[in-house]
């Protein structure tokens, strides 16, 4: 038996298999705190963001790194049965289709949201995901190297939240940075 040490083994961080893409970058700034806020199409989100701007965005020294994350596109199993039916249905072309859609609907909205913080004075970027938003958000905001990260909550009671699962909750839960949810106000 030798007295030879076992190699040693680095741990591979884990690489989505899936698309980021930087949608909008402000000019060159070192920022001194980079935020992360995960944005979508809601009234939550939109809050979220408004609510960033008000209570804890600093023009000097942030950077914010607007998140958006699109889901796969996919043909539910019980839906191919009936398409299967159809010999003409080009299923590729459809899938392209809705992907370049959804990707157009992404970088849309970041661009939009990148404008509203930029007319704050605040420094932005804003990057595209696809793929599962729990898992894609994790990895760029460590990817990115975040000191905070802000995102509205959809408001899932406890049960739903149970069964469908919360990303804001699996983020407070999985980050090891400070995660703000915010929630609108109830009117």
């Amino acid at each position: 038996m030798t007295n030879e040490a076992a190699p040693e083994i680095t741990p591979v961080p884990h690489e989505p298999k899936t698309i980021h893409e930087e949608v909008h970058m402000h000019d060159h700034f070192e920022p001194t705190r980079i935020v992360c806020i995960a944005v979508d199409s809601s009234k939550n989100s939109e809050y979220a963001v408004s609510w960033a701007v008000k209570n804890v965005l600093k023009a000097e020294t942030d950077q914010v790194v607007l998140l958006n994350v699109r889901p796969y596109v996919y043909v539910p199993l019980y839906a191919s049965h009936y398409l299967a039916e159809y010999p003409t249905f080009n299923s590729s072309d459809a899938f392209a289709q809705l992907e370049e859609a959804n990707k157009q609907a992404s970088h849309e909205l970041l661009i939009q949201v990148a404008k509203t913080l930029q007319n704050h004075g605040i420094h932005t970027r804003a990057i595209a995901l696809r793929g599962d938003a729990r898992e894609e958000l994790l990895f760029k905001i460590e990817d990115v190297k975040a000191d905070l990260v802000i995102m509205g909550s959809r408001g899932l009671g406890a049960v739903r939240r149970a069964f469908i699962g919360s990303v804001s909750d699996y983020l407070v839960h999985n980050t090891k940075i400070p995660t703000i949810v915010t929630r609108m106000p109830e009117v």
